[in-house]
């Protein structure tokens, strides 16, 4: 059986090094923010994370069976529309989130 103060301890240390995670970033801002590797991924990762999400997206679409991915290529299509027009990326991901569900859900 595990006493309470085993039990007290793994909380406090668990508790400890949360916390101690949530607020390294902040405490090494200045350090990093000057740093040119960093500042290389901040230009370059963007690009590669929405690579990775359209890639993600449609790695288990079956073309072959209905619907034939059409609710994705949809929602693709509206997204890259919408962040055409209005070069907001989060509005944009919304906007195309909002229509997928939609179709999945209620229209194939």
């Amino acid at each position: 059986m595990i006493s309470d103060t085993h039990v007290l301890w793994v909380i406090l240390t668990v508790s400890a090094v949360t916390m101690g995670l949530r607020l390294a970033p902040f405490i090494l801002m200045a350090q990093l923010s000057d740093n040119q590797y960093f500042k290389y991924i901040g230009q370059r990762m963007p690009v590669g994370v929405m690579t990775l999400l359209v890639v993600y997206s449609f790695i288990h679409v079956d073309f072959t069976i209905e619907p034939y991915g059409v609710p994705q290529i949809l929602s693709a299509l509206l997204v890259l529309l919408v962040y055409w027009y209005r070069k907001n990326a989060l509005a944009s991901i919304g906007i195309g989130l909002a229509v997928h569900l939609t179709l999945v859900n209620f229209i194939f």
